[in-house]
């Protein structure tokens, strides 16, 4: 072995440990809902989001219910990476007093799949971590959210950055579309304007970092997928509003 490869091996041998020690101190919860399925408030209290992951193990439950009787859907949950068992899925938007609380209720409903989830997790851990890194909650962001009130949160942004000159104050049109794709709610913004495209480029640059307090990114399959996406493009006829 070269003394290159000696110590690549060597850095990810000590990365692979450290990230194996960060996944063996996770608290019961977070192994339970990894890699997005939690949010931990100021106050110390702990509420259990409906991630991509528990709806789409919800409606094969909910399939195998309605079409087979006594069939046990574990394999194809297995296949698509959503083992979760029904008692957690039923955890889904409760909020706890504590971390050790939201631990205690996972152990109490499922701490075998609980024990089995950690030493998965282990097993990679430092691609576990990086599916965590890639999922993150803006510190204003509101779950109750709809098509109206992204709406109204994008007019009021772009109302702001308009009036900071930092985009040039011409006619927009700005539409919401909901999207409920897996059971998991978000919105697509479409900011539709005549100007060049790399001034839309631009806007588009500064409204997704104008939204990031009220943002979250959530983890559906292999990457992370935004709940506000945005799109800055031109518009399909010249009407659009001033």
């Amino acid at each position: 072995m070269s003394a290159l490869h000696r110590a690549l091996w060597l850095r990810a041998s000590v990365q692979g440990r450290a990230a194996a020690k960060v996944v063996a101190g996770l608290p019961a919860y977070q192994v339970a809902l990894w890699p997005d399925g939690w949010e931990l408030s100021a106050q110390g209290t702990v509420t259990v989001r409906d991630t991509h992951a528990m709806a789409e193990a919800r409606r094969w439950y909910q399939l195998a219910r309605r079409n087979r009787a006594g069939w046990v859907p574990g394999p194809a949950l297995a296949m698509h990476g959503v083992d979760i068992p029904p008692t957690i899925l039923d955890l889904a938007r409760r909020t706890f007093a504590s971390e050790q609380a939201a631990s205690v209720a996972v152990q109490l409903v499922a701490g075998d799949w609980v024990s089995r989830r950690r030493a998965q997790l282990l097993r990679s851990a430092g691609v576990a971590l990086a599916e965590r890194k890639g999922a993150w909650t803006g510190s204003r962001h509101d779950p109750e959210l709809d098509t109206g009130g992204v709406l109204a949160l994008v007019t009021d942004l772009f109302g702001l950055c308009v009036s900071e000159g930092l985009i040039p104050r011409v006619c927009y049109d700005l539409k919401v579309r909901r999207d409920d794709g897996f059971g998991v709610c978000g919105y697509r913004v479409r900011v539709e304007t005549l100007l060049e495209p790399y001034a839309r480029a631009r806007i588009g640059d500064l409204l997704a970092a104008a939204l990031i307090p009220w943002n979250r990114a959530v983890g559906r399959d292999t990457g992370a997928s935004l709940v506000i996406s945005l799109e800055v493009g031109a518009p399909a006829s010249g009407h659009h509003r001033p």
